[in-house]
C-alpha cells in the first residue's frame, strides 16, 4: 500500500516494538505491519526461537518467514545492561510494546509494564501468556498441543470412536495472534479517541476455549460431553468429507431446500419425505450416510462438484496445499506471492485476506535477516 496514489494505511505512523518467539507475538505484529505498522522485531544475538526451524531456504528457516514479513530486527543482547538499556529505550519510543516471552521474562529484563509505561503512560502495552496474567497457572509453560489437550479441543476432534486428536496447525498461537492484534486495534482507536494507554491480555488457551463457542453451547446445553463427528458438522446433516472414485469432496446442507435440491440432483425423490427437517436428518444422520456413501463412492469428485454446483449448493474439493496455490480464486486473490528477500532469494509466501477498498493490506517488506 505504498503507492501514493492509494489511502494510508490504516497503522501508518504508529510503532510496534515486538519481543517475541516463534508465532503468537510475531504472527501479531505482522498483521500489524501488514496494516501499516512500522514493526521492530528485538532479537537476542541468537534471534527468535523460529530462526531455528526448518526446512531452510538458502539457510533462511521458512517457518521464521511465514510470521515476520514487514518488519526491522534489531539485535540487543540482553545479559548486558547496555543490552538491556537499549531495549527499555525501544520500548518506551512505541506506540505499542507485544511480547509473548515467558512469565516473569520481561520483568526480570526490566522491560515490565510500569518500567515502559513511567516513561511512555501512553503506551500499548500487549502480552500474550499461556493461561492468563495471573492465576493459579500463570507461571506454567505451555504450547499449543497443550492448549488443544486443556481447551477441550483434543476431546472433540476426530472420527467417532477414535482416540483424542489436534488440529494439524498450531491454530491457538494464529487465534492468540489475531485476538491480540485486535485488541491492539481498539486500544489504539480508544486512545486516539481521547483516552490513555492500556493493557491488553491474550492467554493461548482462552482463544482456543472462545473459538469453540458452538461445540459448548452443546455441551451446556446437554449437560454431557458432545460426540466426536469426524468431519461432519454436530449442527447439520448432510454437512461432511464423501469419498468419491477419485478423492474426497464436502458437501454442506444447511436447509430444506438445500436437501431437496440435492435429492433431485442425485434422481433420489424418494428421500426427502423420509429426512425432511434437520432435526429428523441429524436423528437419522447414519441412515441417510448410509445411503448417501455408495453413491457418491461410484462417479469423481469433478462429477459431483459440476453437478451440486449447477444445483447452487455448497460442495467443494479436498485440496493439497499445493493445490491451493494453484486455485484460480486463490491466485485472484493474490493470497500466494513471490517476494525477494535478501539472503533466501526468491521465495512464495502468503497474503493477507483482509481488504481495504479492494486493496490487500500486505506488507511489501520481506521478513528480515537477523539484525536487519
Amino acid at each position: 500500500m505504498s503507492d501514493s496514489t492509494q489511502p494510508a494505511a490504516p497503522l501508518e505512523g504508529v510503532r510496534v516494538v515486538e519481543f517475541g518467539n516463534l508465532i503468537a507475538a510475531p504472527f501479531c505484529t505482522m498483521l500489524l505491519a501488514d496494516l501499516g505498522a512500522d514493526v521492530i522485531k528485538v532479537e537476542p544475538p541468537s534471534g527468535d526461537l523460529g530462526r531455528a526451524f526448518g526446512p531452510y531456504i538458502n539457510g533462511e528457516s521458512a517457518f521464521f518467514l511465514s510470521a515476520n514479513r514487514g518488519k526491522r530486527s534489531i539485535v540487543v543482547d540482553f545479559r548486558t545492561e547496555a543490552g538491556r538499556s537499549q531495549a527499555l529505550e525501544l520500548a518506551v519510543s512505541a506506540d505499542v510494546v507485544v511480547n509473548n516471552l515467558r512469565h516473569g521474562v520481561m520483568d526480570r529484563l526490566g522491560l515490565d509494564e510500569a518500567s515502559v509505561r513511567a516513561a511512555n503512560p501512553d503506551v500499548i502495552y500487549a502480552v500474550v501468556s499461556a493461561f492468563g496474567a495471573d492465576g493459579p497457572y500463570a507461571e506454567r509453560t505451555g504450547i499449543d498441543v497443550i492448549f488443544q489437550a486443556e481447551s477441550g479441543m483434543m476431546s472433540i476432534t476426530g472420527d467417532p470412536g477414535s482416540p483424542p486428536g489436534k488440529t494439524a496447525t498450531t491454530i491457538g498461537d494464529y487465534v492468540a495472534a489475531t485476538n491480540t492484534a485486535l485488541g491492539i486495534c481498539a486500544a489504539l482507536a480508544g486512545r486516539a479517541a481521547g483516552g490513555r494507554g492500556r493493557r491488553v491480555d491474550v492467554s493461548l488457551r482462552d482463544s482456543l476455549i472462545a473459538v469453540q463457542a458452538g461445540w459448548n453451547a452443546i455441551a451446556s446445553a446437554n449437560g454431557t460431553q458432545p460426540e466426536k463427528t469426524g468431519t461432519a458438522s454436530p449442527f447439520l446433516a448432510p454437512n461432511r468429507m464423501f469419498e468419491t472414485t477419485d478423492g474426497h469432496f464436502v458437501i454442506a446442507i444447511v436447509s430444506d431446500r438445500h436437501f431437496r435440491l440435492m435429492c433431485e440432483a442425485l434422481e433420489r425423490p424418494d428421500l426427502i419425505e423420509p429426512f425432511l427437517g434437520n432435526d429428523e436428518r441429524l436423528a437419522k444422520r447414519g441412515q441417510l450416510e448410509e445411503v448417501l456413501e455408495p453413491v457418491f463412492a461410484s462417479r469423481s469428485t469433478a462429477h459431483w462438484l459440476d453437478l451440486f454446483t449447477d444445483a447452487g449448493l455448497p460442495c467443494g474439493r479436498v485440496l493439497t496445499l499445493p493445490e491451493v496455490w494453484d486455485d484460480p480464486q486463490v491466485r485472484h486473490n493474490d493470497m500466494v506471492h513471490t517476494y525477494e528477500h535478501p539472503t533466501a532469494g526468491t521465495v512464495r509466501g502468503l497474503g493477507s485476506p483482509i481488504r481495504f477498498d479492494g486493496q490487500q493490506t500486505r506488507s511489501d517488506l520481506p521478513p528480515p535477516p537477523l539484525g536487519s
